[in-house]
């Protein structure tokens, strides 16, 4: 399987003119989300609040969590988060790919694979917040796992599975995958790991810089 690509350029555009003490943010995700992971005292969101001051956020963050049916999926579990939601984000795939979830194909639409878990939570937030913003980011590379699962299917085909669903739901995409200092296994990534999958709070305070980003250009 090859290598998919994505470019990460995005214009601030009008968000810009967004009033953010007005939105309301879902971020959905693993132990990068997860507010009690002790790898470091504050979350990206936390940043992001702080710089844009971002009127509330509800942290669904669940360490080990899987978009699949493996781990407290987040397939299933979207369906509780709070409906008044401005800006929906998901952050997650590496769990997914650590425990063997099998990859499955683009067309799928059962959460037993990776792709219909996929298909399966971004049709359900396209519904479920129609004309709300919801953006997509991709796992960064990490030491913590090794090349290939035990199924033989390498990492980065995770990644390429969430740009296809998103193209397909029409959702903008982050790729961390692709970012070169978000990569622990370099010198630069390094300096914000905690450990061989969770960054410290310096990690924690670029990964915000580059989401930050990310959500203005949803709107």
């Amino acid at each position: 399987m090859e290598k998919m690509t994505s470019v990460n350029t995005m214009k601030i555009n009008e968000s810009e003119m967004v009033d953010w003490t007005m939105v309301t943010w879902n971020v959905l995700g693993d132990s990068l989300t997860d507010t009690s992971n002790p790898h470091s005292e504050k979350k990206y969101y936390d940043y992001i609040q702080e710089n844009l001051h971002i009127k509330k956020i509800n942290d669904y963050g669940i360490s080990g969590s899987t978009i699949g049916t493996n781990s407290e999926p987040m397939s299933e579990r979207y369906v509780t988060m709070a409906d008044d939601a401005d800006l929906i984000t998901v952050f997650g795939g590496l769990n997914d790919y650590g425990r063997n979830h099998p990859l499955g194909d683009l067309g799928d639409t059962e959460n037993d694979t990776y792709y219909g878990a996929l298909d399966v939570l971004l049709k359900g937030l396209v519904e479920k917040y129609p004309d709300k913003k919801i953006g997509f980011i991709s796992m960064y590379a990490r030491t913590a796992t090794p090349p290939t699962n035990s199924l033989g299917v390498p990492d980065y085909a995770y990644v390429n599975a969430g740009l296809e669903v998103c193209e397909h739901y029409g959702i903008k995409h982050l790729n961390l995958y692709e970012i070169a200092s978000l990569n622990l296994s370099s010198t630069e990534g390094s300096a914000y790991k905690s450990d061989r999958s969770h960054l410290n709070d310096q990690g924690q305070e670029h990964l915000a810089k580059i989401i930050e980003r990310f959500i203005k250009s949803l709107y």
